[in-house]
């Protein structure tokens, strides 16, 4: 029987291999130093206890873009939040840990629904399937995703860009941006997305008018 070739195994070890997106690097600390915005009470902020509470998230987001959703929403012991495609399936994996401790720095909901959000944006920018590892651009590119879908399910500026005051160096590295050009990317999306609805509104404005008139 013959021995597989040097260039097959090395093969095959290439092609199961899968690079995740990380939402921060690895040595980021949560700052617990700002204050919480919002008086939301500990019931009002999705812990995320069991996959299922993450799982309804990630479908509100997909329902805002009029996508279901197919994602597989995982416990994983990762440091914080991750997109990964594994068995040709798309998976958002997340520590319970890290998103308690976003939850009680914050104080707001949207904190932890943003760090979804971010995910999930790397999965539809087409990030994971193209096999790259966490960079700037991919990482600013997932924010600004997440800035976009924030505002249209209702979030303000301020409260789309709360989790980066809270998990964001404040400096650039290799595989992440700094938080000014993280809040700048967040901003950037959540701006398009409030432009992109004022037109729809304005039409539903003038219809009444015209209805009452």
């Amino acid at each position: 029987m013959k021995k597989p070739s040097i260039l097959l195994i090395s093969f095959l070890c290439v092609t199961t291999l899968s690079w995740s997106q990380r939402l921060t690097s690895k040595r980021t600390t949560i700052n617990t130093s700002i204050v919480g915005s919002g008086n939301a009470s500990t019931t009002d902020l999705p812990f995320f206890s069991s996959s299922a509470d993450a799982e309804k998230i990630v479908c509100g987001i997909m329902g805002t873009l009029g996508l279901q959703s197919n994602f597989k929403v995982k416990i994983a012991n990762v440091p914080n939040v991750e997109a990964t495609i594994k068995h040709h399936e798309r998976y958002i994996l997340y520590n319970p840990e890290f998103v308690n401790k976003v939850n009680e720095a914050t104080k707001n909901k949207w904190a932890s629904i943003f760090i979804l959000a971010h995910e999930v944006g790397h999965h539809l920018d087409g990030h994971t399937a193209a096999g790259l590892r966490s960079n700037p651009t991919i990482e600013l590119e997932a924010d600004e995703f997440a800035g976009s879908v924030l505002c249209k399910m209702g979030a303000t500026l301020e409260q789309a860009q709360l989790a980066m005051y809270y998990i964001a160096n404040v400096a650039s590295s290799k595989t992440h941006p700094g938080r000014p050009d993280r809040l700048a990317a967040i901003a950037n999306g959540w701006n398009k997305a409030q432009a992109e609805m004022q037109p729809s509104v304005a039409a539903e404005q003038f219809q009444m008018t015209s209805l009452t008139n």
